[in-house]
């Protein structure tokens, strides 16, 4: 990518929050994050964005999205007409696809050290994205640890709604340490498992590992790994930089 001495923005608006990110030479400048309550604050902050250009990524309703959009007056938002530099055609749902998991996959690919990448994104949902050479394949999607509290408490009579807590036993010698053990222990089990599939199968990867929660879980043995939370906002500045 041809730095540029223009300053470029994203903003990535999730559901309780949004993320602002001002670009400049290629690295991040600045960011910062405001919660979707505060109104009165994102809007003063997006309005001072529009001489730069800009993208938007949201997965809020139509309505607060077209907010933002006034509010910004972006370059590029981010649908399912965005122009990419990878293809999802191989997808068979594209238009049920999650502008979190193109953006991903849109940076592993340009940052890959190798032709075919894996991303592990740990946040609400553990999802996994597989690029192989410029095409997208598609991956999979299980619940976060918060869901997996809230779901055995929810539909069992006594279990309790924990918080997550580090757990340095695998065995849980109380309820409370064997629920910890079997979500914290559970995930990174699951996590060991599918990249030691995907490895196998379309190996050599480069692994990208990003996400709120991309800081409690490790990968064994595997030396192309990349841990960075800012790679969905990245993703979003290429996707920018190739359409404008």
């Amino acid at each position: 990518m041809n730095s540029s001495s223009e300053k470029y923005c994203v903003v990535d608006a999730g559901n309780t929050q949004i993320k602002v990110v001002e670009f400049y030479n290629d690295e991040i400048l600045q960011q910062q994050t405001i919660p979707l309550e505060d109104r009165n604050e994102i809007a003063s902050t997006l309005i001072q964005l529009r001489p730069h250009k800009s993208i938007l990524s949201s997965v809020l309703s139509k309505e607060d999205s077209q907010w933002l959009e006034e509010c910004l007056k972006p370059h590029v938002v981010l649908n399912n007409s965005t122009a990419l530099p990878i293809s999802i055609s191989d997808y068979k749902t594209p238009l049920t696809l999650g502008a979190d998991r193109i953006a991903n996959a849109v940076a592993a690919h340009h940052y890959s050290k190798t032709e075919n990448a894996l991303v592990i994104d740990t946040g609400t949902c553990i999802k996994f994205d597989l690029i192989l050479g410029n095409k997208y394949q598609g991956g999979s999607i299980s619940p976060g640890y918060a869901m997996r509290f809230k779901a055995m408490h929810d539909y069992t009579g006594a279990l309790p709604n924990l918080e997550i807590e580090e757990i340095n036993d695998f065995i849980g010698r109380s309820t409370k340490e064997s629920m910890l053990s079997g979500v914290m222990n559970g995930i990174q089990a699951e996590i060991n498992g599918f990249v030691a599939h995907y490895s196998q199968e379309y190996g050599p990867l480069t692994i990208f590992l990003t996400g709120g929660d991309y800081k409690r879980f490790d990968i064994v043995g595997k030396s192309s790994i990349f841990a960075d939370n800012n790679l969905t906002v990245k993703g979003l500045y290429i996707i920018l930089k190739h359409n404008v």
